[in-house]
C-alpha cells in the first residue's frame, strides 16, 4: 500500500469498504477462515487507529450525524479539513460531499428533487475541477472518489447511492458553465 502526502490510499478503503459491504461482514462471525480471530470489525479498528483509514461513524440511518446542520456528516467534514489545507480545496471537497449526501436522502419518485440534486453533483464536479488544478493538487476526480467512498460507507448507505444513479438512469444533463462553487 502506498501513502501519498494527500492521505491515506483511497484505493485500500473503496477496496475494504466494498468487500465488507458486499460480502456481508459485520455480523461477528470470523474473517480469514475457520478459528481465524481478525475480524472485519477488528482490522478496520486496526487501520482507524492507524490512521490508515479515516474514522467514519456508521449509525443505522441515510443520514448520520450532522451537529451543525450543514448538509454534511461530522465525519466527513472532520476528514475534509484534515485531509484539504487549501481554502478552495476544502470547500469543494466539502461542496461534493453536500452534493453526495443529498444523492443518499433524496426521494427516488420525486423528479423534480431528482433534477435539483443532479444539478448540484454537477455543479460540484465543475467546482472540483476548478479549485483541483496545477502539479501539486490531487486529481479532481480522485477526490470524488474518496469523497464518495467514505459518503457511502455503509451498506444502505451505498444502496442508496445505487438507488439514486438507477432513478437518473436514461436522463439527460447540461454541465454548468461559470462559476459553480458555493
Amino acid at each position: 500500500m502506498t501513502k501519498d502526502e494527500h492521505g491515506p490510499d483511497m484505493g485500500l478503503i473503496v477496496a475494504w469498504t466494498l468487500a465488507l459491504v458486499m460480502t456481508g461482514w459485520g455480523g461477528g462471525g470470523t474473517a480469514g477462515g475457520a478459528g481465524s480471530s481478525r475480524t472485519p470489525q477488528k482490522e478496520i479498528a486496526r487501520l482507524e487507529a492507524s490512521g490508515e483509514l479515516p474514522v467514519l461513524e456508521r449509525e443505522p440511518t441515510l443520514g448520520g450525524i450532522d451537529t451543525n446542520a450543514n448538509g454534511v456528516r461530522d465525519d466527513i467534514e472532520r476528514y475534509i479539513e484534515k485531509k484539504y489545507a487549501e481554502p478552495a480545496q476544502r470547500k469543494a471537497a466539502m461542496q461534493t460531499a453536500r452534493a453526495l449526501q443529498q444523492m443518499l436522502l433524496v426521494n427516488k419518485e420525486d423528479l423534480v428533487e431528482l433534477d435539483r440534486v443532479s444539478a448540484n453533483g454537477f455543479r460540484a464536479i465543475v467546482c472540483l475541477d476548478d479549485s483541483f488544478v496545477g502539479p501539486d493538487s490531487p486529481n479532481s476526480a480522485s477526490v470524488l472518489d474518496e469523497v464518495r467512498a467514505v459518503t457511502t460507507n455503509t451498506k444502505d448507505r451505498l444502496k442508496a447511492y445505487l438507488a439514486y444513479n438507477k432513478a437518473r438512469s436514461g436522463t439527460v444533463s447540461t454541465m454548468p458553465r461559470g462559476d459553480t462553487c458555493d
